[in-house]
């Protein structure tokens, strides 16, 4: 159902960039993918905020992202 939204990625190797070595590999698939967010309820990826073009957003702030998107296409 979701397949013609999906992208397959292998992830880029970034260095060192979230507290948690696990998230670096989540941040390279982002960065892969050319992602302008990642969505995450992960608070220390969150405490990074942005890497590379990429910013890291709570579950409520990309509704508000997508609400406001859908009000500008509306008119």
């Amino acid at each position: 159902m979701y397949s013609g939204f999906a992208l397959l990625v292998e992830p880029t190797a970034v260095p060192p960039v979230a507290p948690d070595p696990d998230d670096d590999v989540v941040i390279g698939t982002a960065l892969a993918a050319k992602a302008d967010f990642l969505v995450t309820g992960d608070r220390t990826l969150l405490a990074v905020g942005e890497y590379q073009g990429t910013r890291f957003v709570s579950i409520h702030e990309a509704l508000e992202l997508v609400e406001a998107l859908l009000s500008r296409q509306r008119g």
